[in-house]
């Protein structure tokens, strides 16, 4: 599964409305503009820690804004 798969699971668990968004999603589109609110965000990222079975730092999650950003922390995760 690929980084990105993995965060649309991650939404499509915390926010089942945003399910006909998932299709846009793309690396360069800010977390924001999905219309994911902090709590939801927050929420995704406790769902993507718990299938990494591993914790973001708040200094790293402080600088994500976009899906590319969280792609690359996934991936440098999974690289350990």
């Amino acid at each position: 599964m690929s980084s990105l798969d993995l965060i649309k699971e991650a939404i499509l668990a915390v926010d089942p409305t945003k399910a006909s968004k998932l299709a846009t999603v793309s690396a360069t589109q800010e977390i924001r503009e999905l219309g994911m609110d902090s709590v939801a965000t927050m929420e995704m990222v406790g769902f993507l820690e718990e299938k990494l079975e591993t914790q973001f730092s708040d200094e790293v999650m402080v600088r994500i804004n976009t899906f590319g950003d969280l792609i690359a922390l996934i991936d440098k995760t999974q690289a350990v």
